[in-house]
């Protein structure tokens, strides 16, 4: 070391001054002048009203203030003196809420909230007794308002003591009266201030009478006079304890308990102190008395109660007045009233300073700063640094110019370092720090470094400039000291590097980069940890930095900075103020990037944790923790962050701090937990538990209505009509047209305390999804182009302390659409839309008319075609099932005739007939069934009987067949006889169906089963859930192994003539009626008939009987003893039998003959038949066929065409299209008669084509003569005869319609549905104009003609052809043999058969040969 300067370049003798720093509990005033836009300089009266707001009287008018502005009104003139009403002498809110106020010679005026203006109370209705009076009120000065428990509004004037009395909802005034006073005249009551207790009393104060009291509950109302004062009453204040303060000019008075005692009973108490002129007394809510005079306020704290003395210290009161230099002190002294609102602020009328307010609430924030007023010295409320020596109870802080020592017992100054002289630049202390040993040392920026001693208890400072190896202090911004457990002092200077001194004062080498390995020369702050040491070193540009101290060196540990691993990675570099909480975490300040805590977890890792989106403050300049685990932030305000919960509540200025900036490092916590924050202006000092959050609410309240930014005053014409007719605070709905959807809604929460620390949120309803938070200081909401619908808008704000308004302030409105999207709109969008539409579809109607006319033609054709098929295929499937019995009756029966001699195996062929007719009789009876069934009528015989015996005997009908395909045929039914009400045709019908069908789909080596199963009690009734048979029924079920059904098909199986598809696929022929008709019997029964089947596996129909007879009607009971007998009848007229005159070659063998028919019986008749001549195959289908063909090349083939697995027409197709088999000659056989499938038959190739039933003869001879011929084709059967015209004279357009019309009923001839309807089609005319061109050519109607043509038609196949009287009735489309016989008759005058008799050749047998 090279230098020890013993006496500071810059020491100066400490002086002692007088401390003239505002005491820790000094009120803050604040104020409302004309410089914030007041009315007048003077404000003469104060009062808030029932919706939060203060309203401020003046010379001038009033002005409400809502803590952010004032809105001025002004009083309307008075037209009794021509005078303004605009000086304000008092204002006054009654119990009812209602503004009242009182002027200068205007009388009394109260507040119209609804219309938000102001209105004369003399201008009201007044009761005509009272007109006087009124007259008297309106020019009076009034100087007081109160009002009672009955809600009479009592007005204290210059001319004495009115009383109004209301009527209901004081909408009417009722009464007016003047009170007189005792023992004076009416002309000396001037009338001061008045005050109500409890009780019912009002106090008067008169300035000539002094004290009197009126008995408000009392019928006659007098003042009377009191011994307290007899004059000169200025003011009056009555407590909560009912005591009575009261003001003369120069003088306080305490009467106890006044409230509820005699006049004569009352005694005052003077307090000792002389005042000024009073102006006005106020006892606050926390019992200090407030005095405003014509110089000063006065203020008593209170004191323990007492009846014999005010409660009330006997120290002298504080006195307040305005101070210069001091922004924050009462800036009038005079004082004319005082009145404490609803959140306890204190307001303060004065003349010439406007409205001041104190918060009697004010956070305990106290303050030291130095006045410096009149000084010639540099600012030096500039606070960097602070240190409270505890030994001595000094508070030392550093300033921009020179250090001071405060004396917190003495409240005095000392300071050091500062320059006087105003050309001097000051010495800027940034550092405070005490070591070990004692000694003070002051850290400065460009001035070095100092240590004060106390030798011999005598102040020593030393100055360190130039130390070590010419290392000059005085160039280095020292910013934070600290001393190791070595007793080393650590120096962290900004751009200087880090150094540090042993307790010897020697200088150790510097520890900065490029020469050391730190990374950073830019140090800002020091903490040393002793609990683990290490040196904690924040820096501007390098993040924070852990250090590890030796006696001569440091070692880095670790660097915590933005660039750091994740965990370990700080928001920016500039890390400032550092703090070691009680749990050992490390709290890091940044600058930029807020808050940071260091943590050590369990397993040793350090992690760093930003708090910056919870503390919103990103400079943090200083940092303390109290002893609740707070943190307390000084940056842009003071925050009190709570680590736990991450909530934080900000403190300003308002709240009395020194200012909004606290500067960093400069922040120390006492040893008895007093914090300590320096900033521009000074020390902040507080106890964190005595700070507590301010418990009010704001009262939230709508403000204004702005449209297109305009202010839209109440009552007020905007666009033409009154959008506002009420005051927003009264509860409405506005309306907003289109054209005015862009407005705004000012609002404001009424926290007069500190009313820039008020938060807002606003929702609206209808629109917003959640609350929408405006930024700071915004109090509007703005919308624009909302969706047109009704809408409530709320608000609501918050205290800045955490405490929301309890009540919402509301607005609701509604928005209109504009004129293009209003309901007329769209229906005028709709009929041009519907206009566009209409020219549009006209267009595409044009075009596409065709096109649908042609779609629904191919439509109706395809539907027509689909009914003809339909049509068409239940008439050839009946007429297969028909024609095969018939043909084996006819052919045995004709070879019977045409036999000479005895018939071979006449019981045989007899029996064959037998079976066959008997086959026909059931086959016509489904037949005759099936149509009762669909017209409704199915005549029910239900017989009491055992269904047992019946089944046993209807098991051997299907015996045969069983045998016949190899099939397991079981029978399973009960041993007991059981008894039930069914019809046994009816029963047998359904069974017998369900038992063919499976015979019919069963393979060979199957299985069939019959069954019967008893559910539920025989003896009793049945049981329906609905429509469903559940109980009480004998369950018959029909079991195949088949090929089963299609799943799809389950549904449609029980339709009239529905087939399913693997009918089709085996060839197997049918009329689709069985299942419907077993159906439709099962249900007349009051049973149900159910299918399952899988495909493949088999078939079951499940078929339900229900026990007992109520489910079935009276007639479907015969009695007992009736019987119903069937009558068949049946007659045929058969022609005589002609033998072919065949003459045949003795050939040298008999030719051979293949016959395919699928019906055994027809088999074995035809292989009779051509035993005698021919050598006879048979097969049993197209595949059997085909191969027999093959194997044996047969001379003739003669097939049915409906067979299974293949068909005839397959056969023939193939034989003629094999070479080998080509010249054999095909005969068809089928029960399909019409010409389009005899076509069909020949197109394939066939050489004949034979309908059934057949002649056995005719039979035979096709077969000689296409084996005579080879293949050769001969013509054989019936060629079609057309009906030939009569002779008619018509004319020539009569003929060719007469021969179309013909032409067409030819056509039609075998459709029994033909009818006029369908005539007129065809020949393209109107029913009606078709019925009067017949009627005119032939006499006839359409029917009769119609019917002639038939029957012409009819007469020539009778005598033409050898069919019987059915056959042609059925040919010429007429299905009633009955009805064709009468109408035959009717025409030709004989029965059919008779006519046949006469006119149709006789066939003579043919002579023997010889």
């Amino acid at each position: 070391m090279t230098c020890w300067a013993l006496l500071g370049l810059f020491l100066l003798v400490a002086r002692a001054a007088q401390a003239q720093s505002s005491p820790p509990d000094e009120f803050r005033f604040e104020h409302l002048t004309v410089d914030e836009g007041l009315a007048h300089s003077d404000a003469m009266a104060v009062t808030q009203d029932q919706t939060g707001f203060i309203w401020v009287g003046t010379n001038h008018g009033l002005d409400r203030y809502d803590g952010y502005g004032l809105k001025q009104y002004a009083l309307p003139m008075n037209p009794l003196n021509g005078l303004s009403a605009n000086r304000i002498r008092v204002l006054y809110t009654d119990r009812m809420g209602q503004l009242w106020v009182g002027t200068e010679r205007g009388g009394i005026s109260f507040y119209d909230a609804d219309h938000d203006c102001f209105r004369s109370f003399a201008a009201q209705p007044v009761p005509p007794l009272a007109r006087r009076l009124m007259r008297r009120l309106a020019q009076a000065d009034v100087s007081s308002l109160v009002s009672d428990a009955q809600s009479r509004l009592w007005v204290g004037t210059s001319q004495g003591l009115f009383v109004l009395t209301f009527g209901p909802g004081r909408q009417q005034l009722q009464s007016l009266a003047l009170i007189p006073p005792a023992g004076a005249p009416q002309a000396a009551f001037n009338v001061r201030v008045l005050a109500v207790d409890q009780q019912g009393s009002i106090w008067v104060g008169a300035y000539d009478v002094g004290l009197q009291v009126v008995d408000a509950t009392a019928a006659q109302l007098v003042a009377r006079a009191t011994p307290v004062a007899t004059a000169g009453v200025r003011a009056l204040c009555l407590d909560n304890r009912g005591d009575l303060w009261v003001g003369t000019d120069h003088t306080v008075l305490w009467v106890h308990g006044a409230a509820g005692r005699r006049p004569e009973e009352l005694t005052a108490k003077t307090l000792p102190q002389r005042l000024p002129f009073l102006q006005s007394l106020r006892l606050d809510s926390f019992n200090r008395l407030w005095a405003g005079t014509i110089y000063g306020l006065y203020v008593w704290e209170p004191g323990p109660a007492a009846a014999n003395r005010p409660p009330l210290q006997a120290a002298l009161p504080h006195r307040f007045l305005p101070r210069d230099g001091e922004p924050h002190s009462l800036n009038a002294e005079q004082v004319y009233q005082i009145y404490e609102d609803r959140n306890q602020l204190l307001w303060l009328c004065t003349a010439a300073g406007g409205l001041n307010w104190i918060n009697l609430r004010q956070k305990p924030f106290g303050r030291i700063r130095q006045q410096l007023v009149g000084q010639s010295t540099l600012p030096n409320n500039y606070v960097n640094a602070i240190y409270k020596e505890e030994a001595r109870n000094l508070l030392w802080y550093g300033t921009r110019n020179g250090a001071a020592c405060y004396d917190l017992t003495t409240k005095k100054f000392r300071y050091y370092f500062n320059q006087p002289q105003p050309d001097a630049s000051g010495v800027d202390v940034s550092a405070i720090f005490q070591s070990s040993n004692g000694t003070l040392w002051f850290g400065t920026r460009g001035n070095g470094l100092m240590a004060l001693t106390r030798p011999h208890g005598h102040d020593q400072l030393t100055t360190y400039t130039t130390v070590g190896q010419g290392l000059d202090l005085s160039r280095l911004s020292i910013e934070s000291l600290a001393e190791d457990r070595y007793g080393t002092l650590w120096i962290g200077a900004r751009g200087g590097g880090l150094h540090h001194l042993s307790q010897a004062g020697r200088l150790m080498p510097a520890h900065s980069a490029p020469r050391h390995p730190l990374p950073s020369k830019q140090f800002t702050y020091l903490l040393y940890d002793r609990t683990q040491d290490v040196l904690w070193a924040s820096t501007c540009d390098a993040g924070l930095l852990k250090l590890r101290v030796t006696p001569d060196s440091v070692v880095l540990v670790r660097q915590f900075a933005y660039h750091s691993p994740p965990g370990q990675r700080l928001q920016v570099n500039y890390t400032w103020p550092l703090l070691l909480d009680r749990q050992g975490a490390l709290w890091i300040g940044t600058i930029g990037g807020g808050l940071h805590q260091l943590v050590t977890d369990t397993q040793g890792r350090e992690k760093v944790r930003s708090y910056q989106p919870w503390l919103l403050e990103s400079d943090v300049e200083s940092l303390l923790a109290d002893d609740d685990g707070n943190l307390w932030v000084g940056g842009t305000g003071l925050y009190r962050f709570q680590p736990s919960t991450r909530q934080y509540l900000r403190y300003d200025v308002s709240d009395g701090l020194q200012s909004n900036a606290f500067k960093v490092g400069a922040a120390y916590r006492a040893q008895d937990g007093t914090l300590y924050f320096g900033g521009k202006n000074g020390i902040s000092y507080f106890q964190p538990r005595s700070i507590q959050p301010n418990p009010y609410p704001p009262v939230v309240q709508l403000t204004g209505l702005r449209i297109h930014n305009e202010l839209v005053k109440v009552g007020t014409l905007l666009h033409g009509r009154v959008l506002l007719k009420r005051a927003l605070s009264a509860p409405q709905r506005l309306t907003i047209k289109a054209s005015e959807n862009d407005f705004s809604v000012d609002f404001v929460a009424l926290n007069f305390g500190s009313p820039l620390k008020s938060r807002y949120a606003y929702f609206l309803e209808g629109y917003h999804h959640g609350w929408v938070l405006p930024p700071p200081g915004q109090r509007t909401a703005s919308f624009a182009n909302l969706p047109s619908g009704d809408y409530t808008l709320q608000v609501k704000a918050s205290n800045g302390e955490g405490i929301w308004s309890r009540q919402l302030a509301t607005m609701q409105f509604t928005v209109l659409a504009p004129w293009y999207r209003t309901g007329w709109a769209y229906l005028l969008y709709a009929l041009a839309a519907l206009g566009v539409i209409a020219l549009y579809r006209q267009v595409e109607m044009a075009q596409q008319r065709l096109k649908s006319r042609l779609a629904l033609e191919q439509y109706q054709a395809e539907k027509e075609k689909e009914l003809t098929d339909l049509k068409l295929g239940f008439f050839t499937n009946v007429s297969h099932e028909l024609r095969t019995p018939l043909t084996l009756i006819l052919g045995p029966i004709e070879e019977i005739m045409g036999s000479t001699g005895p018939v071979a195996n006449l019981p045989g062929k007899m029996h064959l007939m037998h079976r066959q007719v008997r086959k026909l009789l059931e086959l016509v009876n489904q037949l005759l069934d099936f149509r009762k069934v669909e017209t409704g009528h199915v005549p029910l015989l239900a017989r009491h009987d055992d269904v047992v015996s019946f089944l046993t005997s209807l098991y051997p009908v299907f015996h045969l067949r069983s045998e016949e395909k190899n099939i397991a045929y079981v029978l399973d039914v009960p041993a007991e006889p059981v008894l039930l009400y069914f019809d046994h045709s009816k029963l047998e019908i359904i069974l017998t169906n369900l038992l063919a069908n499976a015979f019919t789909y069963t393979p060979a080596h199957g299985r069939v089963e019959l069954a019967a199963t008893i559910v539920g009690n025989p003896g009793g009734e049945a049981v329906y859930s609905p429509e469903q048979l559940t109980g009480n029924y004998l369950k018959f079920t029909v079991t195949d192994t088949g090929v089963g059904i299609r799943a799809s098909e389950l549904t449609r199986i029980f339709d009239p003539y529905y087939q399913a598809s693997h009918t089709a696929a085996r060839r197997v022929a049918g009329t689709g009626i069985g299942l419907s008709l077993a159906k439709q019997f099962a249900e007349r029964h009051g049973g149900q008939l159910t299918v399952a089947s899988r495909e493949g596996v088999g078939t079951t129909f499940e078929l339900r009987l229900p026990f007992g007879c109520q489910h079935l009607a009276p007639e479907d009971l015969p009695p007992e003893d009736s019987m119903v007998e069937l009558a068949e009848e049946a007659s045929s007229v058969l022609p005589t039998a002609e033998p072919a005159a065949a003459v045949r070659a003795a050939p040298t063998s008999r030719p051979r003959l293949l016959l395919v028919e699928d019906t055994e019986d027809v088999r074995q008749y035809l292989s009779q038949l051509f035993a005698d001549e021919y050598e006879v195959l048979t097969a049993a289908d197209g595949l059997v066929g085909w191969e027999q063909t093959l194997r044996h090349l047969p001379d003739l083939v003669i097939s049915d065409v409906m067979m299974p697995r293949s068909d005839g027409l397959e056969l023939c197709r193939q034989l003629k299209q094999h070479p080998k088999t080509a010249h054999i000659p095909v005969v068809l056989l089928t029960a399909r008669t019409a010409a389009v499938h005899e076509l069909e038959g020949l197109g394939v190739g066939a050489d004949d084509y034979v309908s059934k039933p057949f002649n056995p003869q005719l039979l035979q001879a096709k077969a000689a003569a296409l084996l005579r011929t080879r293949g050769k084709l001969r013509e054989y059967y019936q060629r079609q005869i057309l009906l030939e015209p009569t002779e008619i004279v018509v004319a020539d357009v009569d003929r060719q319609f007469l021969e179309n019309a013909m032409s067409v009923v030819e056509r039609n001839l075998d459709n029994p549905e033909f009818s006029v309807q369908v005539l007129a089609r065809e020949v393209s005319m109107s029913q009606s104009i078709c019925y009067r061109r017949i009627k005119s050519a032939t006499g006839q109607t359409a029917v009769e003609f119609i019917r002639d043509v038939r029957m012409k038609r009819a007469a020539q196949l009778l005598t033409q052809t050898q069919m019987r009287v059915s056959e042609v009735a059925f040919q010429v489309g007429v299905a009633d043999e009955k009805y064709f016989r009468k109408t035959f008759q009717k025409i030709y005058g004989v029965v059919p058969s008779e006519y046949i008799r006469q006119h149709r050749p006789s066939r003579e047998p043919p002579a023997p040969a010889s």
